[in-house]
């Protein structure tokens, strides 16, 4: 990847190449590690939700224990959803900043003057009511193609989004699915901690207050 960044880098900004490198690195952290967390409980406290994920799963894997390929993960379509919904409710990185460099005018008549930092609270924009009906519910469905199509692209931005968006976004991908599968493949997962019963504090990255627990059973 470092490679690549150096033979594209027309301008010899290595200082935006760092920034690229240390956002990839970052992204393939602390923030995977909280998306995990969240994602486990909400599926230890939907067994309709995991019981699809298995049934997904077992149409995919069948009764072998192989590990999956880059064609097996795009297959989970359904384990995505629940990906996509999970960081819904908690993004990893709650809050993101941007620099205007010129004034932005809203239709409304509001004004955001040049040279101003904008705080977006990615975790608030995700629980507008008018983008996502009953706002608090884990919905893995509200993710499917037919229930996209109209949605606003800055409508879901737990990767930020345009020009800016997070390099590390498909690799988290990439690492989430993987290690789900295999956890669901092999375990019954049942809820000890309740999602109703989460406390959050946020730093760079989104974290609960009190550690979360889930019990595991062999299937």
């Amino acid at each position: 990847m470092l490679d690549l960044l150096l033979q594209n880098e027309k301008d010899g900004n290595i200082d935006a190449i760092r920034e690229e490198v240390d956002t990839f690195l970052f992204e393939g952290h602390d923030t995977t590690a909280s998306a995990l967390c969240f994602l486990i409980v909400e599926i230890a406290n939907d067994t309709t939700v995991q019981n699809k994920i298995y049934d997904e799963l077992t149409h995919i894997f069948g009764d072998t224990k192989r590990a999956p390929t880059m064609d097996d993960l795009a297959e989970m379509k359904y384990l995505e959803c629940c990906i996509k919904e999970s960081l819904r409710l908690y993004p990893s990185v709650p809050m993101i900043s941007r620099y205007m460099t010129k004034e932005m005018q809203f239709g409304n008549g509001c004004k955001i003057p040049a040279e101003s930092v904008c705080i977006i609270c990615v975790y608030d924009v995700h629980r507008l009511p008018n983008l996502y009906p009953e706002t608090e519910k884990f919905i893995p469905e509200r993710f499917l193609p037919e229930n996209t199509v109209d949605r606003h692209p800055f409508a879901y931005i737990p990767f930020s989004a345009g020009p800016r968006n997070c390099i590390g976004q498909k690799f988290a991908m990439l690492e989430i699915k993987p290690l789900i599968s295999g956890l669901i493949r092999r375990f019954h997962v049942d809820p000890v901690t309740k999602t109703t019963d989460i406390r959050y504090k946020s730093d760079l990255v989104l974290r609960s207050t009190h550690p979360l627990y889930v019990q595991f059973k062999n299937r």
